[in-house]
C-alpha cells in the first residue's frame, strides 16, 4: 500500500520539478514498503540515505531555478529546505544509532512535509515563475 499517492493537485507544470517530486513520492513509498515488509535495519538505512541524497539534489535544483529567476521569497523557501534537511539528518542518525525505530516516523514526516511543501510553497514558486515568464513575453510583444 502506498503511503503517498501522486495526483494532479501536486503538479506545478514545471517538468523537472514535477519529475523530481514524483521520484520523491516513489522513494517515500519504497521506504514505507520496506517498513511494512520488515526489511533489515541495513536495508532501511540504505533506502533512507538514498532518499536523503535525492532530497538534497531536488532542493539544489529548486534553489537554482529560484536564484536564476530572482525569486523574491528565495530565502524563506531555502530556509524551509534547510530545516527539513536538518530534521531528516537527525532522524536518520537516531535510527542508525538504534535509539528508536524511526522508519515509520521518517516516512510519515517526509510524506506530510513533501505534500505540504509542494502544495504551499512549490506551487506558489512555479506560479510566480509562470507569471514572470508571461509578463516577459507580453513585454517583448509590445
Amino acid at each position: 500500500m502506498e503511503l503517498v499517492t501522486w495526483d494532479k493537485s501536486y503538479e506545478t507544470g514545471h517538468p523537472v520539478v514535477d519529475g523530481q517530486h514524483k521520484k520523491l513520492f516513489s522513494m517515500i513509498n519504497q521506504l514505507h514498503q520496506g517498513i511494512e515488509e520488515n526489511h533489515t535495519k541495513l536495508v532501511m538505512a540504505d533506502i533512507m540515505e538514498k532518499l536523503s541524497d535525492y532530497v538534497a539534489t531536488h532542493f539544489k535544483t529548486e534553489e537554482e531555478i529560484m536564484l536564476s529567476n530572482h525569486f523574491p521569497n528565495f530565502d524563506q523557501h531555502k530556509k524551509q529546505h534547510e530545516e527539513l534537511k536538518e530534521q531528516a539528518i537527525k532522524l536518520i542518525k537516531l535510527f542508525n544509532l538504534g535509539k528508536v525505530d524511526l522508519s515509520a516516523t521518517i516516512a510519515k514526516f517526509l510524506s506530510d512535509w513533501l505534500k505540504d511543501h509542494i502544495l504551499e510553497n512549490d506551487l506558489k514558486m512555479i506560479s510566480w515563475l509562470k507569471e514572470k515568464s508571461e509578463q516577459t513575453v507580453l513585454h517583448h510583444q509590445n
